[in-house]
């Protein structure tokens, strides 16, 4: 139900579902509407004032999950060729590259 939805973004903002629509410029009366009428959902220039105000995507707005991305697997080798081209690669110099790899991921993860 996407009343439900629309009271979820409301809680998350602070503002009540009427006061939400007054302020992106909706007409009060469509928050009755769609808490009376399960099926109902905003279309066309409503449901844009709603995404621009909430600051979301269409997806977003009636509550999709987006699917994550699937990582691509890469093992050692292909890194080392990626990082080196042919030349061998003693253990010492992969060491180094392991460490400093889980460094930057850290240091991300941080942010």
């Amino acid at each position: 139900m996407f009343f439900d939805r629309y009271k979820e973004l409301c809680a998350k903002k602070g503002v009540s579902p009427t006061k939400a629509a007054t302020e992106a410029g909706i007409n009060k009366s469509a928050v009755t509407y769609w808490r009376t009428h399960p099926d109902a959902t905003p279309t066309g220039q409503i449901s844009d004032r709603l995404c621009a105000y909430f600051g979301i995507t269409l997806s977003e707005l009636y509550g999709e999950k987006e699917k994550p991305a699937e990582k691509a697997s890469v093992n050692d080798d292909d890194l080392k060729f990626a990082l080196f081209g042919t030349t061998e690669v003693d253990d010492a110099t992969w060491d180094d590259v392991r460490a400093y790899a889980k460094f930057k991921q850290e240091q991300k993860n941080r942010r």
